[in-house]
């Protein structure tokens, strides 16, 4: 008979079976790696990193800055206001309002770092724009979203020089914080252990060309076994 050490095709194969045997017979630390993943995760999110609080507020662009004339509005006139929202929305984070801002709240920052929390979009490829900041203190990023709807639009009439800007909604505080989500956080962290574990586990199992079992030697060299030696212990 051809003897070989090497291992038959079957040990490289994962089949659903094998996988699962994997997953019942590394429970134990599997479930105790997803466990703490889960906690360094959640400690993290809870207290390791600085929340961020978002305040938003609401301006509505009118392409006709006369202000009485409101009984009618045109296609032409809705649509250039939509076309307007993208222009607005560069100045709204141009230098010349936020330096405006940053002098009015005394804020400890120059322009180019407030710009990066703040974003501005428009809702629904409608008329309405909306201004979102972003800060570790809700108070703040309410502040600045609200001078921002008070500096920004005498400074948008002064540079287009068409249409008109007013204030739909102000920032109101909001303290509750959108990141880091703790849940979300901590589900990463689960998976991350869960995986960690078991791909351990899995590349372990991969490298082990023992045999455990008859089992073992029936399906990876696929020969029966005649008899099985059994282990006796001899007392001293």
């Amino acid at each position: 008979m051809n003897e070989t050490n090497e291992p038959t095709s079957y040990d490289q194969e994962l089949d659903l079976g094998r996988l699962l045997l994997i997953l019942k017979r590394g429970w134990l630390p599997i479930l105790l790696a997803s466990f703490l993943g889960l906690i360094v995760a959640f400690s993290l999110a809870a207290w390791a990193i600085s929340p961020l609080y978002a305040s938003s507020t609401m301006l509505v662009v009118n392409a006709n800055n006369n202000q009485n004339n409101t009984t009618t509005i045109t296609n032409d006139q809705l649509t250039t206001a939509q076309e307007l929202v993208n222009t607005y929305s560069v100045i709204l984070t141009s230098d010349t309002v936020l330096d405006q801002v940053i002098s009015d709240l005394n804020l400890k920052t120059d322009a180019s770092a407030l710009a990066k929390n703040i974003s501005v979009e428009g809702v629904n490829q409608t008329q309405v724009l909306k201004i979102t900041v972003k800060d570790t203190n809700p108070q703040v990023a309410k502040n600045i979203a609200n001078d921002i709807a008070r500096v920004a639009p005498s400074i948008i009439i002064q540079t287009v020089k068409a249409g008109s800007v007013e204030v739909v909604s102000d920032a109101k505080l909001e303290l509750k914080p959108v990141f880091p989500n703790i849940v979300l956080f901590s589900a990463i962290g689960l998976l991350i252990g869960f995986i960690g574990a078991y791909a351990t586990l899995l590349v372990r199992d991969l490298l082990d060309h023992t045999f455990d079992s008859e089992e073992d030697v029936e399906n990876r060299l696929g020969i029966s076994v005649i008899g099985v030696i059994p282990v006796v212990q001899v007392k001293e």
